[in-house]
């Protein structure tokens, strides 16, 4: 997760695959194109090149690419964790007063940020596992913050 504010009244964050996204743009644009050249110059089998070519990976970008977002606000005293792919939106708003901190959870060689809560398990704040440093890096942001708020409040 990327930190996209950080203000004393306001903490976002922010997770979305461009790369992943942008591939599969790319692989469906190619595919529709080639697809539609092979029916302008009467191929029929440019129908399945649309179809199968450009249809799956549209299916796979509407079920598999997920932009997740959390937004810890002091105003309103809450967490909200939303996550939106291009058929659904979720959404989970929690009190800041139920968290404890937040942690890194880690799996083999990867990991993802989640919230420690006071009386409920914990919240993964994305679904997927990556490498490198940002999960600790959201982590403590995310502490810095929590510290800062419950400082001046």
């Amino acid at each position: 997760m990327t930190v996209v504010r950080k203000l004393p009244t306001q903490l976002i964050l922010a997770h979305a695959p461009w790369v992943l996204g942008g591939g599969l743009i790319v692989c469906i644009v190619a595919c529709a194109a080639a697809g539609l050249a092979l029916v302008a110059a009467g191929e029929t089998s440019g129908l399945l090149t649309v179809f199968l070519g450009a249809g799956v990976p549209l299916g796979i970008f509407a079920l598999a690419i997920k932009r997740d977002q959390v937004i810890f606000d002091a105003h309103s005293g809450t967490v909200t964790v939303q996550r939106r792919t291009l058929l659904r939106y979720q959404n989970a708003v929690h009190p800041l007063t139920n968290i404890r901190r937040a942690e890194v959870e880690a799996f083999s060689d990867t990991a993802r940020p989640i919230l420690i809560f006071d009386d409920t398990a914990p919240y993964p704040l994305v679904e997927a596992y990556v490498s490198g440093n940002g999960p600790r890096r959201s982590a403590d942001a995310i502490n810095d913050w929590l510290r800062a708020y419950r400082r001046s409040g």
